[in-house]
């Protein structure tokens, strides 16, 4: 599944906003993700492509189309 960095940093940047005010609480480990995706995608062209992929490992993996960069995995609870 493709999107562009601005739509996914939107969301992203609810989710955050969410665990930050404690309406969800994941594990730290996905709260550091999420805060390390956020602060990535906000330097990044809005256009720009971002690929997510889920897997056993990973609950996603958010890569940069363009040049490959993986920008967070966020582990599953």
């Amino acid at each position: 599944m493709a999107a562009s960095a601005g739509e996914l940093y939107e969301t992203m940047k609810v989710r955050l906003g969410m665990q930050e005010e404690g309406i969800t609480n994941p594990r730290s480990a996905v709260k550091i993700a999420t805060r390390e995706l956020v602060k990535k995608l906000s330097k990044i062209d809005s256009n720009e492509e971002i690929e997510v992929s889920f897997s056993e490992a990973s609950a996603a993996k958010y890569v940069r189309v363009l040049t490959g960069e993986v920008l967070a995995e966020i582990p599953r609870e």
